[in-house]
């Protein structure tokens, strides 16, 4: 779900992402919001997310707001889908047979290799 690295990308160079018009949304604003409701903020530290509320409406410079109700309806549709439970079952069969061999020093030799590039102490 959500945009991809070409459109993320493109909207930092063109400046085209405009976080207000997101956080105006009527799906969006109240989820937002409540970052410094009372409720929350009872919970949590007041200043932190007073800043996180004011990073969010203004800069959101990870483009938080971009994929926000992508998110929501890949969560909902998630919920519908694990109500049936055989199919959710035969999905996670699937989801673990396609997952592959996972080696971390494997990605981290890769990771080296394509990204870093640094050469191993001797």
């Amino acid at each position: 779900f959500g945009a991809s690295s070409d459109e993320v990308v493109n909207l930092y160079e063109c400046k085209g992402y405009k976080v207000q018009e997101f956080y105006k949304k009527p799906e969006i604003k109240p989820l937002v919001d409540f970052l410094i409701s009372p409720e929350f903020i009872s919970l949590g530290n007041e200043e932190r997310l007073e800043r996180l509320h004011k990073n969010l409406c203004s800069e959101d410079w990870f483009m938080t707001l971009l994929d926000l109700e992508a998110y929501i309806a890949t969560k909902e549709r998630v919920f519908d889908d694990y109500e049936d439970r055989r199919s959710w079952l035969q999905k996670s069969l699937v989801n673990i047979a396609m997952a592959g061999t996972f080696s971390s020093d494997r990605t981290i030799a890769e990771y080296n290799d394509e990204i870093w590039h640094l050469t191993p102490d001797k």
